[in-house]
This record gives C-alpha cells, sequence and structure tokens, in this order.
C-alpha cells in the first residue's frame, strides 16, 4: 500500500510586487503595506473636512417684516375683479395683460406689456401701454458694468396731456449687502435711497427719500428684523419715526402658518392696533387665508390652483361690527399662466 502525506493547512504561495521598477516579496501578515502611511491610532479620531462657510443671499430692505406682510396682506382680492394673463413666446418673449374693475366706482383699467431678456448680454427691455394711453418704456443692465451691479432707466409719457416722467435706479449687491438709489427726475427731482445689511439672519435696514430742490429730507424709515426658516421678528419706525410696528411670524408646519403685527401712530395718539393672521395649506394646489384686526375687521380669502396654469383667488372684507350694514366688500382674481 502507498500512503500520501498531505499537509492539512498549506502554505500560501508567495507572490512578487513591483515597487520602484524592483520586485520585492510582500510584507509579512499584519505588517502595515510598504509605500503606505502608517494607519493613524486608534485613540485619535480621524478628522472630517471642514465643511464650506456659510453662504449670504443678499436681502433687500423690503425683505424686513416681509413674511408677516405677505401674510395679512397678499390673497385677498376684496376691492373688485382683476383678471391677469402671462405667455411667453418660443424666442423668449414675455406678454402680459392685466384688467381691474373698481367694485366701488365700476370704473375699469387695464396694461399691456411686454418683456425680453436677452441672458447673453444681461439687458432686459420692456414697455407697456395703459388704458389711460399712458406709454412706458423700462432698459435693464445686469451685471454689464460690474458684478452685482444693476442699472435701470425708465420713461413714461402720455400724448393725451403732455405729461411725462423718468427714472434713473441702480442695485447692488455683494455677499450680505444691498443698496439701492434711484432719481425721479421730473418730480422734484428726487432721490430715493435705501439699503440692508444681512448677517446670519438678522437684518438691519433704512430708506430715505430727499428732495433736491427744497434741500429736504422728506422721508426715512428704519427696520430691523431676525429671519430663521421656523419664524421671524420685526421692529420698524415709519414716517419719520411717526408710526411704529412689531411684527411675528411663525411656520408652525408645513400646513399651518400663523403671525401678528402690532401697529402705533404717535401723532393719532390712539390705541395700537393688533391685526391676526394665519394661513392654512389644504394640498399642493388650494390654500385657505384669515385675518382679523382689533377693530372688528375680518378676512377671508381662498386660491386655487386649477389645470393649464390658471390661478383662482376669491375673498372678502367683512366688519363684524356692523354685520346688517352694507360696508363689507368682496372681490376676485383670476390669473392665467402659460
Amino acid at each position: 500500500m502507498f500512503g500520501f502525506i498531505r499537509d492539512r493547512f498549506p502554505k500560501e504561495k508567495s507572490e512578487f510586487f513591483t515597487i520602484g521598477g524592483h520586485h520585492q516579496a510582500p510584507p509579512p501578515a499584519g505588517a502595515p503595506a510598504v509605500g503606505l502611511p502608517p494607519p493613524p491610532p486608534a485613540d485619535k479620531p480621524i478628522s472630517k473636512p471642514m465643511p464650506p462657510p456659510p453662504m449670504f443671499r443678499p436681502l433687500a430692505f423690503r425683505e424686513v417684516g416681509r413674511a408677516i406682510n405677505d401674510l395679512l396682506g397678499r390673497d385677498y382680492p376684496t376691492n373688485g375683479i382683476r383678471l391677469e394673463t402671462r405667455s411667453m413666446t418660443s424666442t423668449g418673449v414675455n406678454f402680459s395683460v392685466n384688467g381691474f374693475r373698481d367694485a366701488k366706482t365700476g370704473a375699469i383699467s387695464g396694461e399691456m406689456r411686454t418683456r425680453y431678456h436677452d441672458k447673453v448680454h444681461g439687458v432686459v427691455f420692456s414697455e407697456g401701454w395703459s388704458s389711460n394711453n399712458v406709454l412706458s418704456s423700462t432698459i435693464e443692465f445686469f451685471n454689464t458694468v460690474s458684478p452685482g451691479l444693476r442699472l435701470e432707466v425708465n420713461g413714461s409719457y402720455n400724448p393725451t396731456n403732455g405729461v411725462k416722467n423718468a427714472r434713473v435706479a441702480a442695485d447692488y449687491k455683494k455677499r450680505n449687502i444691498f443698496s439701492r438709489c434711484n432719481i425721479d427726475l421730473f418730480k422734484g427731482p428726487v432721490v430715493n435711497s435705501d439699503f440692508c445689511i444681512h448677517q446670519n439672519g438678522l437684518l438691519i435696514g433704512g430708506e430715505t427719500a430727499y428732495n433736491l430742490r427744497d434741500s429736504k429730507l422728506t422721508r426715512y424709515n428704519i427696520g430691523i428684523g431676525y429671519n430663521t426658516p421656523e419664524y421671524s421678528l420685526a421692529l420698524q419706525a415709519f414716517e419719520g419715526f411717526n408710526t411704529y410696528t412689531a411684527s411675528y411670524f411663525h411656520k408652525v408646519s408645513n400646513e399651518l402658518e400663523a403671525g401678528t403685527k402690532a401697529t402705533w401712530n404717535k401723532s393719532s395718539a390712539g390705541p395700537v392696533n393688533i391685526e391676526f393672521g394665519t394661513r392654512y395649506i389644504l394640498n399642493k394646489d388650494a390654500f385657505v387665508k384669515a385675518k382679523i384686526d382689533m377693530n372688528g375687521r375680518l378676512g377671508l380669502g381662498y386660491t386655487q390652483h386649477l389645470d393649464n396654469g390658471v390661478r383662482v383667488t376669491v375673498g372678502g372684507s367683512f366688519d363684524t361690527q356692523r354685520l346688517g350694514e352694507n360696508v363689507h366688500k368682496v372681490g376676485m382674481n383670476l390669473s392665467f399662466f402659460q
């Protein structure tokens, strides 16, 4: 009988690899790889890359308290019926037609506008013609002179009575600073300017109006606010520190928003007017809004987005202290978007 001796655990076959053009044997088991840095000690944590610095979007002065102003002021069509249509051609020309019928006087007004944006050269040209026979034209330059700078030249003329107007404006944005200035050439002339500094959610800004002919400061307002994704606060002073407002906006959930605003006028020496408003999103296409102030004025609004870019808003303003009188207002907005 012939017997065969066989290793139960055969030895691994040695393999050679190349480093720097020379063949070398692999390192023994457990030894660090040749040519590679040794692993860090077990007690020293591996450092993670530093996150990029946060980017701040420049915000204008109108952004101070904007959330509560939109909650209490938008989507309440109480003065009449408004019709709006917007469309865009294949060449990038935008057309818009607006019409409004005043519920109190029955007067009908409207305007037709065209707008073309040359994205290659950063130029926007628009013109309009209103039912009052006012012809207007606007040309804008974006980032053509300097990054963050927008220049605008606007003019209007009424051939019926010869009234004309011209305005030159400039906006400058850089990181967390937003400043604007415009000159009304035929009214005064008046220089309007505002600025806003935005840092880590804190907004500080102001606006002024200066009459060059009379060398007089005709308007100055200041405001300070704090914005977060969940809530926002704002304190503002208007009309030369004659009117003061304090507001709070809270996004309770993805479906519910609420806020309140207090206004006090120093010259009238009256009580503080407090207004409360809320918005509830029913679904992705509809929401309802409601607001009420200390004088008992109740506002209601309902907005529905239909198919094919149709948006319908109905609303009303009701005096709860005089429900039996003819002092209530209702209205509707109908918009068509391409």
